[in-house]
């Protein structure tokens, strides 16, 4: 992993973390979350929210740069897991992407003086709530990997985002039933964002402790195959992938 893009990605985990935390901040006012171009139900004006669309979509690409090369990693010992990671993070990314998409859209409808359809922000709404389950996917599937190199704190928590999400869908089905452009604030979805806060904190603390991991070339041979301490015969001492 080149180092610029890993050093990239770290200072996008901890945006995205501070972003999560600003947004459970909003929630726990009281105010509707913003997300990108939108303030609480409104389109934002000026330049800005272009501006915010682009970094979105550079932080997504930076992060999921990480979250694959821990994919990477973790494919020695799960194969599986390994390729749901690959899915889910790849999901997440053409999720997100299609909510920006949409919301350039209501952009350029507000610059216009143009009403935005209720099609549209119903359309958004399913692309927020499919960005938050890919995400919480990913983590998920990445539980292994968290497992094995970091503290049992940081592989529980990684359980919770997917159930929590499964609880705001039901929510937003039968107890919310909004056709606003966001989904309505809830108690799962305040601990939802707080616990993706401190995921993707703990990832960028992970990454700098561990970054010889992500910046040095991988052999699969050496994933594979275990390492031979020279001073102690023909002892293994461990997989490259997997020393602590």
């Amino acid at each position: 992993m080149p180092k610029p893009l890993f050093y990239i990605g770290i200072v996008c985990c901890v945006f995205l973390a501070v972003a999560a935390a600003g947004s459970l901040a909003q929630e726990l006012d009281g105010t509707p979350v913003s997300f990108i171009a939108l303030h609480g139900q409104t389109i934002a004006s000026g330049s800005a929210p272009a501006w915010a669309i682009v970094v979105a979509l550079l932080a997504a690409v930076a992060v999921a740069a990480i979250l694959l090369r821990m994919a990477a990693l973790l494919a020695a010992r799960n194969l599986f897991g390994a390729f749901l990671a690959l899915f889910s993070v790849s999901a997440a990314v053409f999720s997100l992407a299609w909510v920006v998409v949409l919301q350039a859209r209501m952009l350029a409808l507000a610059r216009r003086r143009l009403a935005i359809g209720g099609d549209l922000g119903e359309m958004h709404l399913a692309a927020v709530m499919m960005l938050a389950y890919f995400v919480a996917l990913s983590f998920f599937a990445l539980r292994p990997y968290f497992k094995i190199q970091a503290s049992r704190f940081l592989s529980a928590l990684v359980f919770f985002p997917l159930p929590l999400f499964m609880l705001i869908l039901v929510q937003e089905l039968f107890v919310a039933a909004s056709i606003a452009p966001l989904p309505a604030t809830t108690p799962a979805s305040i601990v939802f964002l707080g616990v993706v806060a401190m995921l993707f904190f703990s990832i960028a603390v992970h990454c700098v402790r561990h970054r010889h991991m992500f910046i040095e070339m991988t052999n699969l041979r050496e994933l594979l195959e275990p390492r031979i301490d020279p001073g102690r015969g023909a002892r293994a001492v461990g997989r490259v992938a997997f020393d602590s």
